[in-house]
């Protein structure tokens, strides 16, 4: 903290200027000072409230300094005037002109103050990742080393038995893993063991089912072949019947006779071939229902041999991805106990050589990060000591004077 030597009020040190009276901090520096070595980790980059030596200024007529001017003079808010003006702080245009300034003093201040912050925020969240790393490196010099200490046979001990469960689960995985590509071929060469027997018997139940339709077919024409034979052969036997009615008609008769008995030939044969379609319509049927039902048994066992290896992997997945948790707890719970590990090392303290430079990085970036700490605290206290009443004051000056300013431009455009 620098005190003002103009009113004696508490400045941060990253302040150039009072956050009270606005005046020039003796002895104030716009960049704050880098570490030494227990700050190398991270470069102290600061934003500096770097303010403009000459500030608002009042406009007033007449004499100033004992020097009478015919125009507006402006009142530089430099040290040298500040110091000047120190002797007529009773003046209220002086008082009204510093609190107009103050408000670029504070806002100034506010957006240093804030780039700082976030600085030190960066810095000090980076350095506790890298302590972070430094502890389970650590933890992992010391596994790597062999290091003894009475303090830490314990958590060696866990982490012997962790890695005794880490490399059981990768074990198991493996052999998890073997395991379901075995069941896999061996599932899917008997699925397509069947799925092959079920296209067969769907192929000869298909052709059965056509074999049928062409036999049904012409069972068919052979019937309705017969039905017109008879209707035919039973017109000829009405013909022959007038025929015999009517005088010298023995031709005609000799020749409706003749038609007749073709007919009757050929209803006989048609007959025969009907008796022989029906039996073989009905062997034809009989195939094809057990065709069907030994296809419809070939495509279940199909059906059933998928689920089973679906439900097969899906259970050696299930197999799988446990050993694949058991594996990451395993890691998880090693890593931990690395960290603990380095840590109780690091209260312990073996001498051990190989392990002085870590310990050295270890302390500087716990200084580090104790040091943005500070300096973040730091800036918070900063923060509650700026005048408020002369803030407001000059705010509500500025709006004056913009009012003011508005309303003259508005009554010189009406005339």
């Amino acid at each position: 903290m620098h005190a003002c030597r103009h009113c004696a009020h508490p400045n941060a040190d990253h302040l150039a200027y009072c956050s009270k009276c606005g005046k020039r901090i003796a002895g104030a520096a716009l960049l704050p000072e880098i570490g030494s070595g227990a700050r190398g980790q991270i470069a102290a980059m600061s934003a500096t409230a770097a303010v403009s030596r000459t500030m608002l200024a009042s406009s007033v007529n007449g004499a100033h300094g004992g020097v009478r001017s015919s125009g507006p003079q402006t009142i530089a808010m430099t040290p040298g005037a500040m110091a000047r003006a120190n002797g007529a702080s009773t003046s209220r245009i002086l008082w009204a002109g510093q609190s107009i300034g103050y408000i670029y003093v504070f806002m100034r201040c506010k957006l240093a103050a804030g780039e700082r912050r976030k600085r030190l925020g960066e810095e000090r969240d980076g350095a506790e990742t890298l302590l972070s790393g430094a502890i389970r490196d650590l933890g992992a010099t010391v596994l790597r080393e062999g290091v003894q200490h009475t303090d830490l046979t314990g958590l060696l001990e866990a982490i012997g038995r962790a890695e005794a469960r880490r490399e059981g689960a990768i074990a198991d995985l493996a052999a998890s893993e073997h395991q379901k590509g075995v069941e896999e071929s061996r599932l899917a060469e008997g699925e397509t063991a069947l799925e092959r027997e079920w296209k067969s018997a769907d192929a000869a139940s298909r052709e059965a089912d056509e074999i049928l339709r062409g036999a049904t077919a012409e069972h068919a024409a052979a019937l309705a072949r017969l039905r017109q034979a008879r209707d035919e052969r039973a017109r000829l036997e009405r013909e022959v019947e007038t025929a015999e009615t009517a005088p010298g008609g023995e031709a005609r008769i000799a020749h409706l006779k003749h038609d007749s008995e073709g007919l009757l030939a050929e209803a006989r044969a048609l007959e025969e071939q009907t008796s022989r379609l029906d039996k073989q319509l009905a062997d034809l049927r009989d195939k094809s229902s057990a065709l069907r039902n030994a296809a419809g048994a070939a495509r279940a066992k199909l059906d059933e041999a998928t689920a089973t290896r679906r439900q097969s992997a899906a259970a050696m997945a299930a197999s799988v991805a446990s050993h694949v948790r058991e594996r990451a707890t395993a890691e998880r719970e090693g890593a931990d106990l690395t960290e603990q590990l380095g840590r109780a090392a690091l209260q312990a303290r073996p001498a051990v050589s190989s392990l002085l430079s870590v310990f050295q990085r270890i302390d500087r970036l716990q200084e580090t990060i104790v040091d943005r700490s500070r300096e973040l605290e730091a800036l918070e206290r900063a923060a509650a000591h700026y005048d408020g009443r002369k803030l407001l004051a000059g705010v509500g000056l500025v709006i004056v004077l913009l009012a003011a300013g508005i309303a003259t431009l508005w009554w010189t455009l009406r005339r």
